[in-house]
């Protein structure tokens, strides 16, 4: 991995202690580096996940299994119990379902429902609840995703002029999100 210097914050990873973790450590490891400093990720904001793969305690069979880190708690400070994992295939064959409601849509009951469904996605008996923010860990395609709230960020994301200024910004280093219908 190449490291790149900043001048703003504060780059905490180091590629030899990473190098010593692995699936859900590396995961912990990762996240309490973010939330080290508060100008990544402010207090208490944001979640990251890993896709990894793991033997299903039922079948044998090997799995992925998403872990994500639930709402609540600090980034920094984030230990093994704050993090949800969830049967990967039984989150996207969630998209099916939601699609088939016809009350879906924002603020939906629908969509309230969605999230009382991600019990029965839960891998391996794992007691924490799930993030509001679990679809955008589970659909995105990336194995690692990192959702953090940055000041500078929201400042950005609050603006008129809000994908422009993303562009300009960060090039296309960044994707914009957005929900339709805002």
């Amino acid at each position: 991995m190449t490291q790149k210097t900043y001048q703003y914050i504060n780059n905490f990873w180091d590629d030899t202690e990473a190098g010593k973790q692995s699936g859900v450590d590396r995961l912990i490891y990762r996240s309490n580096k973010l939330g080290a400093d508060q100008r990544i990720t402010n207090t208490s904001g944001g979640n990251t996940s890993s896709k990894l793969t793991d033997k299903d305690p039922l079948t044998g069979q090997t799995v992925e299994v998403l872990w994500v880190k639930g709402s609540g708690g600090d980034l920094r400070t984030s230990t093994k119990e704050n993090f949800s994992s969830l049967y990967q295939q039984k989150l996207l064959d969630l998209q099916k379902t939601y699609a088939a409601r016809k009350d879906k849509g924002l603020k939906s009951p629908a969509e309230d429902d969605m999230v009382a469904m991600y019990n029965h996605c839960t891998f391996n008996l794992n007691p924490r609840a799930s993030s509001i923010d679990t679809p955008l860990h589970s659909f995105l395609p990336a194995r690692h995703v990192d959702h953090t709230h940055p000041n500078a960020v929201i400042a950005v994301a609050a603006s008129a002029r809000c994908q422009e200024l993303t562009k300009e910004i960060y090039g296309e280093e960044i994707g914009y999100v957005h929900q339709l219908g805002r």
